[in-house]
């Protein structure tokens, strides 16, 4: 049973109205390979009826370091705002309390070093309707030329979802979302947009 192989794949796509403007998202994940080995796969990213703000694909090996966590190398692609390529490493895993967490490092083509760390957990509160909080933070180590940021965390989200599980593989959610994004640098200072979203969307499994 261990070098059978086995696969999963989640996408999340959602909406949501900001001050007069209505944007959209979309976040999936997925793998597929045995126990011990498996190809993962990532992609994410936002826009408005103009133009795709930001989009990002991921590609990584994993391998079993120890009961539920994986260690993971790999290449990130960002096309949105700007084209780049990061050398991409870390760990995935289930800590306490449920918790799916991921620690990532990035290295970008020009050398410049970020971290990311995610974390998210399911609350039943009946075996349909699940309460999800979570968040994601991005931190970079140095100033990033071509983005044109300093160093420090450059975006953090921290929410929560409610789902209404209609089947597993379907289901509608509501979420609530609280943001902290820096862009690019404007007169040699930052400038930092935050504030609260609300967003309905739906969860596809396969």
């Amino acid at each position: 049973m261990d070098n059978g192989v086995f696969h999963f794949s989640q996408l999340e796509l959602d909406f949501a109205r900001v001050e007069e403007e209505v944007f959209g998202r979309w976040d999936g994940h997925g793998w597929i390979g045995t126990d011990f080995d498996r190809l993962w796969w990532s992609t994410e990213g936002e826009g408005n009826s103009d133009a795709v703000g930001s989009a990002e694909a991921v590609a990584l090996y994993g391998h079993y370091f120890r009961r539920f966590w994986d260690v993971v190398v790999g290449y990130r692609q960002d096309f949105k705002p700007v084209q780049q390529g990061y050398l991409t490493f870390g760990l995935m895993g289930l800590a306490p309390y449920w918790f799916e967490v991921g620690a990532f490092g990035f290295v970008s083509h020009r050398g410049e070093p970020s971290l990311r760390l995610e974390a998210e957990t399911d609350l039943y509160l009946t075996q349909r309707l699940v309460f999800s909080p979570g968040g994601e933070m991005d931190w970079l180590i140095t100033d990033d030329e071509r983005l044109g940021l300093d160093s420090g965390i450059s975006d953090l989200e921290v929410g929560v979802r409610t789902r209404y599980e209609i089947r597993r593989k379907f289901a509608p959610y509501l979420d609530l979302l609280w943001a902290r994004e820096k862009e690019a640098l404007a007169g040699g200072s930052p400038i930092i947009e935050s504030g609260f979203r609300l967003g309905l969307g739906l969860r596809f499994i396969y």
